[in-house]
């Protein structure tokens, strides 16, 4: 299928973080629907017919999510944030990849910084999904509706556990029998560090560690050993290694990586 599919774009922002919002110039078809928890002034350049702005009384990453799946107003929706740079044909080409299965419930891109160079087509899984984060994914809102997935609010900036919400939110897809897709296309681009770069912070690790869990339950375990052994050069100690294993708590060196 070819020429623009109709979508949704979906960014959250806090506060004065609306400021930092910069979008593209207009485009047909293409939608903004910006979810504003602790709300200020809005910007002037956010004043544009292809733009609205929703203020939330919620607080958290996931409920920003939730309330973008509610309020969305087309069946394709991609989720970002206000300090990302999008790359509209990259949004387009999940939209069209969407629009030409319409048994498919999600679609996944790369941002600029992270795309490899062997990156091919492959359906999604629990053990190819965790590196995903806006504005990589798009979903089809009316299949995640019919199945009853929502993001966990739990998990995610503002939340109990302070990442991995889109990891979860995807895992539990999957295990409500949607089908998704990753593509080798660009979506935007994120230089900055994000939250799941940060290695030094032990809520950050007790985090990662939940996201485990909560995506394999009994098998946790096992997975943490793997992931430990993937990661271990981030770890300043064989206790640290230890504890995180076993899901008491860890130590580690540095603050980059990804849980991927």
């Amino acid at each position: 299928m070819s020429g623009p599919v109709d979508l949704t774009v979906a960014i959250s922002t806090l506060g004065a973080g609306i400021d930092r919002i910069q979008l593209p110039e207009p485009v047909a078809g293409i939608r903004y629907l910006v979810l504003h928890q602790c709300p200020q002034q809005v910007s002037s350049v956010l004043l544009r017919a292809d733009v609205r702005v929703v203020a939330l009384d919620t607080v958290g990453l996931s409920n920003s999510r939730n309330a973008a799946l509610e309020q969305a107003e087309t069946d394709l929706l991609i989720f970002a944030d206000d300090d990302t740079t999008l790359f509209l044909d990259g949004v387009q080409s999940l939209a069209q990849s969407l629009a030409a299965a319409p048994d498919l419930a999600l679609a996944v891109g790369w941002r600029a910084e992270r795309l490899p160079s062997q990156a091919r087509r492959a359906y999604l899984t629990r053990f190819n999904s965790g590196r995903i984060c806006a504005p990589e994914f798009m979903v089809r809102r009316s299949l995640f509706r019919t199945a009853g997935v929502r993001f966990d609010p739990d998990f995610g900036l503002g939340a109990r556990f302070g990442l991995g919400e889109e990891y979860v939110f995807v895992t539990d897809a999957l295990r409500a029998g949607l089908r998704g897709i990753t593509l080798p296309v660009v979506t935007g681009s994120h230089p900055e560090e994000s939250t799941g770069d940060l290695w030094s912070d032990p809520t950050l690790m007790a985090a990662r560690q939940a996201v485990i869990a909560r995506v394999f339950g009994r098998w946790a375990l096992a997975v943490r050993a793997v992931y430990m052994l993937r990661h271990r050069h981030r770890f300043d100690s064989l206790e640290g290694r230890l504890r995180f294993v076993l899901g008491t708590g860890t130590f580690v060196r540095d603050k980059r990586s990804a849980l991927d």
